[in-house]
């Protein structure tokens, strides 16, 4: 039966419509610090929740923080189970810091782990990353496995990222986030090497809202099932706009001059 609760919850997820997700990443500041548009996260999930992303994922502290918001628009969220601050020497090493069940306790929709590929740590991760397979399909809470070849020398290497990404399929993961490869056709390569629904990694902030709506709607284009977005849209000035935008472009199909539309609404 718990398979039966883990297709609930992913069908909460993803867009019933087109099948596919906008998730609003909320998780930097552990690894990053209190970043630009992090110096208060709860006023910024305030802002974000408006532009009614398909889910959050975030941190424990800043859900038991901003609940009430996340419950008022009705945003399901994704809990974050692993972090790895920048600030110390072994920046290569995510750790789990929380279980699967304090998780389903708190009324998660979705887990998310991130783990790191080509790093000497590789072992200890992929175990960590079993045992929270096994958790989820135990408790049918769905897992969203964030897995980048950052102990690579380029870790945006289609080769690289197809392997990453297959790594998460192989271990459990019910859909895979991962780095864009630098174009729409090679992140096909991705998609049509893993198994399991592939999203793109948001990244950092790009020049305009309209540079990264073209790489949203290039990577839907070719098969992708979303993107994982955080920086891109609450570092701008705007970010339920961009959120809205971001879903025009996935979830309808608009063209990039429509989707820029909801800027002036």
């Amino acid at each position: 039966m718990s398979e039966i609760g883990k297709q609930i919850r992913l069908g909460r997820i993803i867009n019933q419509k087109s099948k596919k997700m906008v998730v609003l990443a909320m998780d930097h500041a552990p690894m990053m610090g209190p970043v630009k548009g992090l110096v208060d996260p709860v006023e910024t999930i305030k802002k974000v929740v408006k532009g009614k992303p398909d889910a959050i994922m975030l941190h424990k502290g800043n859900l038991k923080a901003a609940y009430p918001y996340i419950i008022e628009a009705g945003v399901p969220f994704i809990l974050k189970l692993t972090t790895a601050p920048l600030l110390g020497p072994i920046w290569d090493k995510t750790t789990l810091i929380d279980e699967v069940q304090d998780a389903v306790r708190l009324g998660a929709t979705g887990i998310a782990i991130r783990t790191l590929l080509g790093t000497k740590y590789d072992s200890e991760m992929l175990r960590d990353f079993g045992k929270v397979s096994v958790e989820c399909d135990k408790w049918g809470i769905p897992l969203l496995a964030m897995v980048y070849p950052d102990g690579t020398d380029n870790p945006i290497s289609v080769t690289y990222v197809k392997h990453a990404a297959r790594v998460g399929a192989e271990l459990g993961a019910d859909i895979v986030k991962t780095y864009y490869t630098g174009s729409a056709k090679s992140f096909q390569e991705v998609i049509e090497s893993c198994p399991v629904p592939v999203v793109m990694a948001g990244g950092e902030k790009t020049k305009t809202p309209k540079e990264f709506l073209e790489l949203a709607k290039g990577v839907v284009r070719v098969g992708s099932a979303g993107v994982m977005v955080g920086r891109n849209v609450w570092e701008y000035e705007n970010p339920p706009a961009m959120i809205r935008a971001i879903k025009a472009v996935v979830h309808d199909g608009a063209s990039i001059k429509k989707a820029e539309a909801e800027f002036k609404k």
